[in-house]
């Protein structure tokens, strides 16, 4: 979509926002959940500019301070990141922005080294399989079903995770079948090795923006050791990662084990 045509529906949007109880809201956040909507519409796609704020100004019946204020609330919420010399984009990679093939990696917000402050260890994950997971019916909910609340099944994607070939872990991956049924059309060999958080960005307009993280010490369950090829009843890190994307809103739930004694991991506070 052309810029031009960026601001034209902008400029509606905003104008549609004037009438009932949002108008009454300050205009700045009227304008970022404006935005917001376009975005999450599909008519601003990850990785596109967005239009520049004195464009905005010369149309649009608010100051250019409050269009800032906008657009920093955006920023602040991870929706919009700001390249300097550059402008204001949807949120993505830089392989987004730059339409390249997102590099082979994964892991991107938190990641393993060789000891405390030593050299990244290089990761690849591999697809064992892609099926549908129902929800329990004996009225318990487990973990990724309390984070996709109403959710009824799942597309669950099993990966087998492999650091520099010192230890390996195993993955599920969790997400609602009514979004992402057609997963289960893709080969293991198309998602494995690949950052399956831009996947769904790119093939889904579903970034996901932030994660929480629970992790704990625990016997692992006898499928995950046999995958690591560890004794059966062994203990080791039972890593809970809830994702999240546009108003705070489930994106994906993410369930990690790994050996005891496995190498150091680093988290990042920003995504990459």
């Amino acid at each position: 979509m052309s810029e031009s045509l960026q601001v034209a529906s902008i400029v509606r949007r905003f104008s549609q926002s004037s009438s009932g109880r949002e108008a009454r809201g300050p205009k700045y956040l009227r304008l970022s959940e404006v935005v917001l909507d376009a975005i999450e519409s599909g008519e601003f796609k990850p990785g596109s500019q967005i239009p520049g704020e004195r464009n905005l100004s010369a149309v649009l019946p608010i100051s250019l301070g409050t269009i800032q204020k906008a657009m920093s609330d955006l920023v602040d919420q991870g929706v919009l990141v700001r390249r300097a010399g550059k402008g204001t984009f949807v949120s993505g990679t830089v392989d987004v922005i730059n339409d390249q093939k997102v590099e082979k990696r994964d892991l991107v917000h938190f990641r393993f080294r060789a000891e405390a402050g030593g050299p990244l260890l290089p990761v690849y994950l591999q697809v064992e399989s892609i099926e549908v997971v129902q929800r329990a019916r004996n009225g318990a909910r487990r973990p990724w079903e309390r984070f996709h609340d109403g959710t009824g099944s799942f597309v669950r994607i099993d990966r087998i995770l492999t650091v520099s070939n010192l230890f390996k872990g195993f993955c599920r991956f969790y997400l609602p079948i009514e979004h992402y049924g057609s997963l289960l059309d893709r080969s293991h060999e198309e998602l494995s090795g690949v950052t399956l958080r831009e996947f769904l960005n790119k093939t889904y307009n579903m970034p996901t923006l932030r994660f929480e993280h629970e992790i704990l010490t625990e016997k692992l369950p006898g499928n995950a050791c046999r995958r690591m090829g560890i004794e059966k009843g062994s203990y080791g890190t039972v890593w809970h990662i809830f994702g999240r994307t546009y108003r705070n809103a489930p994106a994906s739930y993410q369930l990690v084990y790994l050996p005891a004694g496995h190498r150091p991991i680093e988290l990042l506070e920003k995504l990459e």
